[in-house]
């Protein structure tokens, strides 16, 4: 699940040498689940003496029936009764942050078990991004073996067991002498370690569980391609299950935020299954190819001088390219796009120079001739862009383009043949 828009986030620590951002969607969780934390669950967990707020359902109807039998009495009194010391309502407001937070720090650390054990196999993970959703590690290679898949796809269940049982080990241990509060809070991140147990070993890509059963075909098949496609149909059938759930929310009880929340999971579920696969199959399509098999020689360059007007009709309007690579005098000084353009006001174009427009090049935002074409492919598709410069010796050799790419792959499958040895870079090597 290494999509553009999860790679940004803001940054806020490095762990293991792990950049760890949060995205903006994060906040929705935060918020949601603090008002679910302080006005439901912990306000039953308190009327449970810091049990299971389930508990806490049938003591909150016996205090209602006792206040209605009682005309005037409070609530608290009313609870008083039943031995039960109501929190302060700020109590649950303070408790509620710090189980939003706790959830962050047990989803982070169910993220590292897989970054760390990624990183064990000879893996590179480009960071951890928490989102809406949860987060997802942003992994640059693909796994080689079957044997590495399972040992990474299992490592954060592992994590969330450990952090669960050791809550649940503290609650029921320490439980008697800790306050109401702590108990409270220790319930409620065994049951929600638990919880991210059970949801990520449903057998359906891209869950762990998906991971773990496509591992284990992979293993006995041999056959990358075929038991990604069986764990995409498992993921896609759990989706739509959820989303199945979502419709009789609607239909048997109305408008809920619990249907819209099933709904969406699904949705996101069901499109990361199929992208799962599409990404497998591409990677197969692009397998022996390099930067040079699909290398564009006959590059344009535009001169860092030139103003934007010009660079219009001259360029884009004549060789209907989306980018252009920009040279100053022999050196490449960068790449200049349709978006890059478009970012300035068109008033400015007569008079702004491509220097001042361009985007610079640093070392990861280059391909070289010999490079992997599909770890080209995949870094142009997480920066969305649509063309990258190809350079040898310093110099620039060509330029990379993602439809040259997609045109290449399809004539390979349509001839059903590899690329010839060399590609068309090689008679122009330079």
């Amino acid at each position: 699940m290494a999509a553009r828009g999860l790679a940004s986030g803001w940054p806020i620590a490095r762990i293991f040498g792990i950049m760890i951002s949060v995205h903006p969607t994060w906040i929705v969780v935060f918020a949601l689940l603090t008002f679910s934390l302080a006005g439901e669950i912990l306000p039953l967990s308190n009327l449970a003496d810091g049990g299971s707020w389930w508990s806490g359902f049938r003591v909150s109807d016996e205090v209602e029936a006792y206040a209605r039998a009682n005309p005037g009495m409070t609530e608290r009194v009313a609870a008083s009764h039943f031995g039960i010391d109501l929190w302060p309502e700020w109590h649950y407001w303070v408790l509620g942050v710090i189980g939003a937070l706790g959830l962050f720090v047990c989803v982070l650390a169910h993220e590292l078990a897989h970054s760390v054990v990624a990183l064990g196999v000879g893996i590179r993970v480009e960071g951890i991004t928490l989102f809406i959703f949860g987060g997802v590690a942003r992994i640059r290679d693909e796994v080689r073996t079957a044997g590495a898949e399972f040992r990474v796809a299992a490592a954060g269940p592992l994590m969330s067991v450990a952090i669960g049982a050791s809550c649940g080990a503290i609650y029921a241990l320490a439980g008697p002498s800790l306050p109401a509060q702590a108990r409270a809070l220790l319930f409620y991140f065994m049951f929600i370690n638990l919880a991210l147990v059970v949801f990520n070993l449903v057998p359906g890509f891209p869950l762990d569980g998906g991971r773990l059963l496509r591992a284990t075909l992979w293993k006995i098949t041999g056959d990358l391609r075929r038991a990604t496609f069986v764990a995409s149909w498992f993921g896609r059938g759990f989706a739509a299950l959820l989303m199945g759930v979502a419709v009789l929310e609607f239909t048997w009880g109305g408008f809920s935020l619990g249907a819209v929340w099933w709904a969406v999971i699904g949705l996101f579920l069901w499109h990361a299954a199929k992208g799962g696969y599409q990404q497998v199959a591409l990677r197969e399509a692009f397998a022996g190819l390099t930067v040079r098999d699909a290398v564009r020689l006959d590059v344009v360059t535009v001169p860092a001088d030139l103003t934007l007007e010009r660079l219009v009709t001259d360029y884009f309007y004549r060789y209907r390219q989306a980018g252009f690579p920009v040279v100053d005098g022999e050196a490449l000084g960068g790449m200049i796009t349709l978006k890059d353009v478009q970012a300035v006001p068109r008033v400015g174009w007569p008079y702004q120079r491509v220097a001042s427009v361009m985007r610079p090049l640093g070392n990861g935002e280059v391909a070289h001739l010999d490079d992997d074409l599909a770890a080209a492919f995949r870094l142009m598709m997480q920066q969305g862009r649509e063309e990258m410069a190809v350079v040898e010796n310093g110099r620039l050799a060509g330029i990379l383009t993602r439809d040259d790419m997609l045109r290449l792959v399809q004539i390979r499958r349509d001839l059903g043949a590899r690329a010839p040895a060399g590609g068309p870079g090689q008679a122009g090597r330079v």
